[in-house]
């Protein structure tokens, strides 16, 4: 059995590795910079470093595969109410100081044998156009299922408010949110 070939390959890597000063032991590296981690997370609770802030979209999109049961709390955010849209699918607002607002679709887990909900969609958005309210409780049509919400304005005389800035609708099927076209759409008037 010839071992040259084998020999020449083993000189010609710890030598590539020995002129790079890259040669180290597993062991050495992992316990070198197992302890600069944990120093460094140390650190940074320490000097009590905020995290990243996080865009409202990405926010958002945290959200969707959440379970809860009772009520959904989130920091920041002040639950406005919500209910049902039409088994299994409920809706919650949240509007922020800022006056973005803040929709979460969910699904009621009960019906399938599981518990609580799942949050199956979220919608972020600006606070609303001037003179306009963000609503959940609105119809299309002939649809009374109150799938729809949207920036409405109206008169505080009118049980129903048509001026539509934009719109949205949930899918029951699925718990989707997704944009509509605004004609048609018409809201609760929230002081009625």
């Amino acid at each position: 059995m010839n071992c040259k070939p084998i020999w020449s390959l083993t000189a010609a890597c710890l030598f590539a590795l020995l002129s790079t000063g890259v040669a180290r032991v597993e062991a050495e590296a992992t316990a070198d910079t197992e302890p600069k981690a944990g120093a460094e997370a140390e650190t940074s609770a320490e000097s009590g470093a905020e995290p990243a802030p996080v865009s409202d979209e990405d926010f958002a999109k945290s959200l969707i595969g959440k379970t809860y049961s009772g009520s959904f709390d989130l920091d920041g955010w002040t639950n406005i109410g919500g209910g049902l849209v039409l088994p299994p699918i409920y809706v919650r607002h949240y509007a922020r100081d800022d006056g973005a607002v803040l929709v979460l679709a969910a699904k009621d887990g009960s019906a399938g044998g599981g518990s609580g909900f799942e949050v199956t969609d979220a919608l972020i958005t600006g606070k609303p156009r001037k003179g306009y309210t963000f609503s959940t409780s609105c119809m299309k049509g002939d649809d009374y299922t109150l799938r729809f919400m949207g920036e409405t304005s109206g008169r505080d005389a009118s049980e129903w408010w048509t001026n539509m800035n934009k719109a949205w609708q949930i899918e029951i099927e699925t718990g989707k949110i997704s944009s509509v076209k605004e004609r048609g759409v018409k809201c609760t008037n929230p002081n009625w």
